[in-house]
């Protein structure tokens, strides 16, 4: 990691988190969208956020500790940018759109469920419950979008439609971060309340889990296989 903060804080978040993976805890601490904003820059960036752009590169340039068993998932990106552009891409298919399948159906059961028992009292169950779906639906196709024809034609080598393709992926990793973003505040970060039973819990765990997974699997295609190509 570089020392100099003036030269930091001029390279995109990105770039940062595709060089430096142990760091991206430090962009979710800070909310730095380091995937959909990948192309960035991290003092540009700091200034639409409003947080303390020397604060965040002193804490980007510490030593990196060890990591912990919930920042797991993020290690697994460690050597991405070093690795063969056809096992990257195994690993997205393999790791991050099976996951995304498997979990997502069970989380939008959860979530029709826990609306329609504390909707009254929290309406904001609604409105996660329609912008889950939204992103859902938005998120399967892009999956097999990508499945059957952006990732096989890179794999293929043919490569004649693969600008517009990338286009659209791009189209859809941004409107799926902005529901992310949308549901995250509607959420107040995921936080549950003080009557949320068993099932509401889980549902706000299934959420974080899945949009952790997204901002990690969007990172690794914006960032890194993109560029790759």
């Amino acid at each position: 990691m570089e020392n100099n903060a003036d030269v930091l804080l001029l390279k995109s978040v990105g770039e940062i988190a595709s060089e430096n993976p142990e760091k991206i805890g430090v962009f979710k601490k800070y909310g730095v969208d380091f995937c959909c904003g990948g192309s960035k820059t991290l003092k540009d960036v700091c200034e639409e956020i409003g947080i303390d752009k020397f604060l965040i590169a002193d804490e980007l340039n510490k030593p990196s500790t060890a990591t912990t068993e919930k920042d797991e998932n993020y290690s697994l990106t460690k050597n991405a940018k070093e690795w063969d552009v056809n096992f990257l891409i195994d690993y997205i298919v393999n790791i991050h759109h099976t996951f995304l399948r498997v979990h997502i159906p069970e989380a939008e059961s959860y979530i029709e469920k826990i609306a329609n028992v504390h909707g009254n009292r929290h309406p904001e169950l609604l409105k996660i419950r329609e912008l889950f779906t939204k992103m859902s639906q938005a998120m399967i196709l892009h999956l097999d979008k990508e499945e059957e024809g952006l990732l096989t034609a890179i794999k293929t080598g043919k490569t004649e439609n693969i600008k517009k393709e990338i286009e659209d992926a791009l189209y859809y990793h941004e409107y799926v971060g902005h529901i992310l973003k949308e549901m995250l505040f509607l959420s107040s970060n995921y936080s549950v309340p003080q009557d949320a039973c068993a099932s509401y819990k889980h549902a706000y765990e299934l959420l974080k889990n899945i949009s952790d997974d997204i901002m990690i699997h969007v990172h690794m295609e914006n960032n890194i296989l993109f560029k790759k190509i």
